[in-house]
């Protein structure tokens, strides 16, 4: 880090870490203290924090793909994540970008990391950055929190923060080639939670993968989400298991089953809701509004979907958070026929959604998208002016 150090303040850059504690938490506790003096004990506190906000927020953060556990989503997510957070405690495993992206919703602050591998030859302006956005785009503290992290083959990853002397401290200023810049409120690849994915050539909300027709919906987002088809059968478990939660029974019920009154009584309605979801696990019974809606609600990402083949287009927006929330990149599939295949409907390899003017939907649910999409379209481009 001695190295990097030097280069940063030739460039006016403000350097901090920590030969003792060069941890991504202890980076964390630096950026948001007045005095650069903070010791391990509050890294480590740091850490603890971070991972109770991590499971106290499970039902995303467990989305994230594990690498010490093996999860096939039928069960709960907060176990899950509790077991695979652990793991990386006892073990001491570097931090992943689930908790970048943790941190970011933390602190409501966006979070520049940039990846460097040579510390001889740092080039500050064209170090490759990627910005961890919180979730929330609601009240964002303006000035970012830059992280250096230093990967050097069989050694521990080491971080530093800085900052510039003298320049406005906003997103706008920072340095480098930070890869999401315009994307940074996209779902992208961040589920594969890989440093190598993010910092690759695909980053945006396209695919190259994604061409030919896939086998259902849930191949369909395990292509969109995680690059790979094989996370499919997590998908359908992690929306089943949520439909099933005490608290959005009632919810699902009414999106399952036809025949549900409000005279059906709570028993009943498990009852009920435990077959429809049990038919969509065995494959006898196509996904429905209920799973559409449970898609969006998870993922916190909006749902378009032509299913009928004749371009009748429905959006689906979470139910149980807030779509203010929402990612700017929508997903969007379509079948030629009812009875045929998903198809996507962005085509072009490492091509966003949110580039691009999604379907017209009819009747008022249309009129209010098309409000939102224009007003999101012009915060957009403002963002990139600014930028």
């Amino acid at each position: 880090m001695e190295d990097c150090l030097q280069s940063f303040e030739e460039k006016g850059f403000l350097f901090v870490f920590n030969q003792q504690d060069n941890s991504l938490f202890h980076c964390l506790c630096l950026a948001n203290k007045d005095s650069p003096s903070e010791d391990s004990k509050n890294a480590g506190q740091m850490q603890k924090e971070l991972y109770e906000f991590e499971i106290k927020n499970s039902t995303y953060f467990h989305l994230f793909q594990p690498f010490l556990n093996e999860c096939n989503g039928d069960h709960s997510a907060v176990d899950c994540l509790e077991k695979e957070l652990e793991k990386m405690r006892k073990e001491k495993r570097p931090p992943t970008p689930r908790e970048f992206f943790a941190a970011a919703d933390f602190f409501q602050r966006y979070i520049c990391l940039y990846r460097c591998q040579n510390s001889n030859s740092l080039d500050i302006q064209n170090l490759p950055g990627y910005i961890f956005a919180p979730t929330n785009k609601n009240c964002i503290d303006e000035e970012p929190i830059c992280i250096l992290m230093l990967e050097k083959p069989n050694k521990p990853t080491e971080f530093g923060t800085f900052s510039h002397e003298t320049l406005t401290k906003c997103l706008s200023k920072c340095p480098g080639v930070l890869k999401n810049k315009n994307h940074a409120h996209c779902f992208g690849v961040r589920f594969q939670n890989m440093f190598s994915i993010l910092f690759g050539e695909i980053s945006l909300g396209g695919n190259p993968e994604i061409k030919e027709i896939e086998k259902d919906i849930y191949h369909h987002l395990s292509l969109e989400m995680y690059g790979t088809e094989s996370h499919h059968v997590r998908i359908l478990n992690i929306i089943c298991t949520l439909e099933l939660e005490d608290d959005n029974v009632d919810l699902f019920c009414k999106f399952a089953i036809n025949s549900v009154t409000d005279d059906t009584n709570l028993k009943q309605k498990k009852n009920l809701l435990k077959e429809h979801v049990e038919k969509i696990k065995n494959g006898t019974k196509p996904a429905g509004e209920g799973e559409y809606y449970a898609l969006s609600s998870v993922y916190n990402v909006e749902i378009i979907v032509d299913d009928t083949g004749y371009g009748e287009w429905k959006a689906y927006m979470p139910v149980i958070f807030t779509y203010a929330n929402c990612f700017e990149s929508p997903i969007i599939m379509y079948k030629e026929k009812k009875d045929g295949k998903y198809l996507p409907y962005i085509k072009e390899s490492n091509v966003c959604s949110c580039l691009k003017n999604p379907p017209k939907i009819q009747g008022h649910i249309g009129r209010v998208k098309a409000s939102i999409h224009e007003a999101v379209c012009m915060y957009h481009n403002h963002r990139i002016a600014s930028a």
